[in-house]
């Protein structure tokens, strides 16, 4: 609520002296008489309530003339979001529990889902490789689907092996139409591309070409690993034993991958670290928001307006015809 003319809400200040006034002009005695007045009632000053009633319509015919408006908001917002494929290996060594006590595919899958939360206006696709590609969502806002897909993955749904250039060649395919605002590939792997059809380099160039991102996440810690193996018993219950692995890296393409697009190479070796990169990128990654604002205002002083003539007029019937007044 505020008021077109406030300052004319200053006259109120005055109405005390107009009341004295009021007043003092029906202090002469008087004859007084009513058609019917119950005797409950004979003891009330009829002149007193009178300028009551005059003085009441006096402040909302000021407060009318002040223009009290009542004021909307109107918020106009435009989105410039941002498409995302996250891309993620899940060949059989991110079973490897070398992330604080997890394995690798469990601590990728809740610090996407993580990611996945805190965006809001931007289409996100996820795309899993192994020995091969498979687009699981392409970019959608429907994050419920994407949430779904994202936590029943696992290792062994592909052919084994790693083939990098494969799937970031799948994941640009995915953008490369895309109307966004910046298109981005976050790509997390833990090993070293070793099958495949297309080179990861390639791949780069092709992302670079498109003018999409590709943010590269080495997960893992290098060298001798122990590698879970999961066995079911003679009674049913799940047997695992341990089995050691040499885990190899190439975080040197990695690195050519992320600069040759412009975008971060991360090394990532414990949960903290890789929540952290995430959290980077969703820094980096902002959706352009404008939001243009308007202002409207209704009028009110209408209510105030005839809310006082109403007064004005009962005012006057009741000194001419109830309350009559004789000198």
């Amino acid at each position: 609520m505020r008021f077109a003319y406030p300052y004319l809400l200053l006259f109120i200040l005055l109405l005390p002296i107009l009341y004295r006034y009021w007043r003092a002009r029906s202090l002469p005695a008087r004859v007084h008489f009513s058609l019917s007045i119950p005797k409950e009632i004979r003891r009330i000053d009829p002149t007193r309530i009178l300028l009551w009633i005059r003085y009441a319509a006096v402040v909302l015919l000021i407060i009318a003339f002040a223009r009290p408006q009542e004021s909307h908001r109107q918020t106009q917002r435009q989105v410039s979001g941002i498409d995302i494929m996250m891309v993620m290996d899940i060949s059989a060594s991110m079973n490897i529990e070398d992330m604080t006590e997890e394995s690798r595919i469990d601590t990728a899958k809740r610090t996407m889902e993580n990611f996945v939360k805190r965006r809001n206006d931007d289409r996100i696709g996820f795309l899993i490789f192994s020995g091969e590609p498979l687009t699981l969502v392409p970019p959608t806002l429907d994050y419920g689907l994407l949430l779904r897909e994202l936590r029943r993955v696992e290792t062994g749904m592909l052919r084994d092996g790693t083939a990098i250039g494969d799937g970031l060649s799948v994941a640009v395919n995915r953008l490369r139409n895309s109307k966004a605002k910046s298109r981005v590939v976050i790509l997390l792997t833990d090993g070293e591309n070793n099958v495949g059809q297309v080179d990861p380099l390639t791949a780069g160039d092709l992302a670079a070409g498109y003018g999409i991102k590709v943010y590269t996440i080495a997960i893992g810690k290098e060298g001798r690993v122990r590698m879970p193996i999961r066995r079911k018993g003679i009674m049913g219950d799940v047997v695992t034993s341990y089995q050691w692995f040499d885990n190899q890296l190439n975080p040197e393409l990695l690195q050519q991958i992320a600069k040759a697009t412009d975008a971060k190479f991360y090394r990532v070796e414990d949960a903290a670290s890789l929540e952290n990169v995430f959290q980077d990128i969703n820094r980096l990654e902002k959706s352009e928001i404008k939001v243009n604002e308007q202002i409207k205002f209704d009028e009110m002083f209408l209510k105030p307006l005839l809310l006082a003539i109403a007064l004005l007029i009962l005012e006057r019937l009741l000194a001419r015809f109830w309350w009559r007044v004789l000198p």
